[in-house]
């Protein structure tokens, strides 16, 4: 089982963080081969019409999920992206993860099944991304939000699948259709001067960090980066739900 620890952090104790766990740690390779060691996460997350999943988590219900679609960096072909389902099972957490091009996802979504892998392919990809597609029409999912936000990402030098990220600039735009996921057109900030800091770890939280977090006075917190998109768009409140659910994307995908 996996676990996430998050804290949100002052912008101001950045490069003092960074210093302090670097000794520790090697990019992950994606950050490895990106611009600046970092990359932009992009996530359309999917909820119902009276936002059952922002509630289940606002209400601190210990087993809940999130259904979204991920992708990374700025579209520059037919990029693959990610159809998702995150569990958190009181503390643990397990994904659903399923990868396909961008093209294939837009044509699975529109419903064409196992054709969207096109003639002579075979479909072995719709088994994993089934499951998604099973909550998405069972639940009569929507698009409610685009969370964007710049990662940094490392691995622990002797434990690669100790995970560790910084993610700045959060940022979302509300209502998504599938083609805004590479989009930051009307995005607004959703978390003013602070970043988050996640620590991913199987069976034991790294003993090198927690005279780390003790030292720079970091306190673990929930930190939903959905929840806090939501709220930055006040998107609950139930004049702008009435307003809201009148868009195209209400009425398909």
């Amino acid at each position: 089982m996996k676990y996430e620890f998050k804290y949100i952090v002052h912008n101001s104790l950045q490069d003092q963080l960074r210093d302090l766990i670097l000794p520790y740690l090697d990019y992950d390779p994606f950050a490895a081969s990106s611009p600046g060691n970092e990359y932009t996460v992009r996530s359309i997350y999917f909820d119902t019409k009276d936002f059952d999943y922002y509630f289940e988590k606002i209400d601190g219900f210990k087993v809940r999920k999130k259904i979204r679609i991920r992708g990374y960096n700025k579209r520059v072909g037919n990029d693959n992206v990610f159809m998702e389902i995150k569990r958190k099972l009181k503390e643990p957490i397990e994904k659903d993860r399923a990868m396909m091009s961008y093209e294939v996802m837009r044509r699975l979504m529109n419903g064409e099944g196992a054709a969207s892998y096109g003639p002579g392919k075979d479909d072995h990809g719709i088994n994993g991304a089934g499951k998604f597609l099973f909550h998405v029409y069972r639940n009569n999912l929507k698009p409610v939000v685009l969370v964007i936000y710049d990662r940094e990402a490392y691995q622990e030098k002797f434990d690669n699948r100790v995970r560790i990220t910084i993610d700045k600039n959060l940022r979302c735009i509300a209502y998504p259709g599938l083609d805004d996921l590479y989009s930051d057109k009307n995005a607004i900030p959703a978390l003013k001067d602070r970043f988050i800091f996640e620590v991913k770890f199987f069976d034991h939280f790294p003993g090198w960090l927690r005279p780390i977090t003790g030292k720079l006075g970091l306190l673990r917190t929930s930190a939903s980066k959905y929840v806090m998109c939501i709220d930055a768009h006040n998107l609950t409140d139930t004049s702008r739900k009435a307003e809201m659910f009148k868009l195209k994307h209400w009425s398909g995908l």
